[in-house]
């Protein structure tokens, strides 16, 4: 037995060391070489137990990061990049959005009179606190007090993601939603959003509340495509890259370097991002499972899901089983987004997530209500939700004054917060002031290397047609009880 057991452990540190090798090489000559936004380390970036003790400090800092970005890169004519769309290009469309609109930084929007309460919004990985701007405007419209949190690593340089841990975003978040609850004031409501990781480090705040007292708890959650569970891939993450502090393996870090020309997300995509959220997952499952077993869960906030069935970055049925499926009965929901079931699409749509929906609706007596917003008919254009109770069998159809795109086969993981009029990714891109930048508008045909980019990144959809859907639910919902 102990034989085996040798020539089993071996086996196993073989493997892994061609898995390492074996990506090492593969990143060496596949990848492009890393350019200065990729190496670059901000030292006024924030981590976890520096002493930094309150969102006003967090804000402060983060004026220094900016400054240092600008100092180091941008003003430095043998760092900035001179591909004439870059966002580190000086004067470029994409780096104007970049640095002169707030949306790469924290920001904060008030109500004009006394708030009716106060609301955090976080954003997702590679992402900055312009995914949440229609959902903050959303809030801002209701009478609350907005603040919308830049996690650390984010909205700078996608080096920023290589040495930053999900404990930094977790030390920022709970910064923010103690400043973010002050702002609401006594009595008055302290509500929480976010999209992919941001929901789910939100979740993972919800859940440290209910043993922490001191720890303002959201009286509901809002979250769009959570990152309950993500890909397997991301396992690997805590690996592949091994070799990477070897120069001539510097790749190895990465598992996507790609030209930076979108002023608010990063292209390039570092593994250590990858191990990072795969990390935060295990620790809102291991949180949820002892809450589960103390029955606490009970006590968590409202929770309302926005969640497109087709999700290629996070898994859609781990939403209902890693989360809500967990939680007593107490008033949350799942609104899903179906795939189109046009005519002319039938055949053409993959068989997964549509059994994933057909097990969903066979399911009974699942403790949250469940809306899906898909066709009126079959083989027609036109929208409706339907919408099933908790613990209830019957459903509720209502004709929704929407239609799907022309072209539009579904939502995704990206498109869920965005409408189809935001000026950098809507499908028709609306005027407003500053410069536009419309990459969700790009219509793109031709052959494969045209393109300084995959012609697939130009074909993912970059808004959500339907997010009248959310605006509705956050108008009904952000007042009540």
């Amino acid at each position: 037995m102990r034989t085996w057991l040798r020539r089993a452990l071996a086996a196993c540190g073989l493997v892994l060391a061609t898995l390492i090798a074996g990506y090492a090489v593969y990143a060496r000559l596949a990848l492009p070489e890393l350019r200065p936004w990729h190496r670059l380390r901000l030292r006024e970036e924030f981590h976890a137990g520096q002493s930094v003790r309150t969102f006003e400090d967090y804000r402060r800092l983060e004026d220094r990061l900016f400054a240092e970005l600008h100092a180091r890169l941008l003003d430095d004519p043998g760092q900035a990049d001179g591909y004439v769309l870059g966002r580190y290009h000086p004067g470029s469309v994409p780096e104007r959005l970049a640095l002169d609109t707030p949306y790469n930084r924290s920001y904060e929007l008030a109500p004009p009179s006394q708030p009716r309460g106060a609301v955090l919004l976080v954003h997702g990985l590679t992402d900055s606190p312009y995914s949440m701007r229609a959902l903050a405007e959303t809030f801002l419209a209701q009478g609350y007090h907005v603040v919308v949190l830049r996690l650390p690593g984010h909205g700078t340089v996608p080096g920023g993601l290589c040495d930053v841990t999900w404990k930094d975003w977790e030390a920022a978040l709970e910064l923010a939603a103690r400043y973010t609850a002050g702002r609401a004031g006594p009595g008055r409501p302290f509500l929480a959003g976010g999209h992919s990781t941001g929901a789910a480090l939100l979740t993972l705040y919800a859940v440290r509340t209910l043993e922490d007292a001191s720890l303002p708890r959201p009286k509901r959650l809002y979250l769009l495509s959570p990152a309950i569970g993500v890909s397997n891939f991301a396992v690997l993450t805590r690996v592949i890259s091994a070799l990477s502090f070897l120069p001539v393996f510097d790749r190895a870090a990465w598992t996507d370097v790609l030209p930076e020309y979108d002023p608010y997300k990063y292209n390039s995509f570092p593994v250590n991002a990858g191990k990072q959220i795969h990390l935060l997952t295990r620790e809102l499952q291991r949180a949820l499972s002892a809450a589960g077993d103390k029955g606490r869960l009970g006590d968590m906030p409202r929770i309302l899901v926005f969640q497109s069935l087709v999700d290629a970055t996070v898994s859609t049925p781990e939403v209902v089983h890693g989360l809500l499926a967990l939680l007593p009965a107490r008033g949350h929901e799942l609104i899903l987004f179906d795939v189109n079931r046009s005519a002319s699409l039938q055949g053409l749509l993959a068989p997964g997530p549509i059994a994933a929906l057909t097990r969903l609706r066979a399911a009974v007596d699942l403790p949250f209500a469940v809306t899906l917003v898909g066709n009126l008919t079959p083989g027609g254009r036109e929208i409706a939700t339907y919408r099933r109770e908790a613990g209830g069998q019957d459903v509720h159809v209502t004709p929704l004054p929407l239609v799907w795109p022309a072209g539009v086969l579904s939502l995704g993981h990206v498109a869920v917060p965005f409408p189809v009029d935001d000026p950098v990714y809507g499908l028709f891109p609306g005027e407003g002031p500053g410069p536009r930048f419309p990459l969700g508008a790009f219509d793109a045909r031709g052959e494969s290397g045209a393109l300084v980019v995959p012609l697939g990144m130009l074909a993912r959809l970059r808004c959500n047609p339907f997010f009248g859907v959310i605006r509705e639910e956050v108008r009904k919902s952000c007042g009540g009880d």
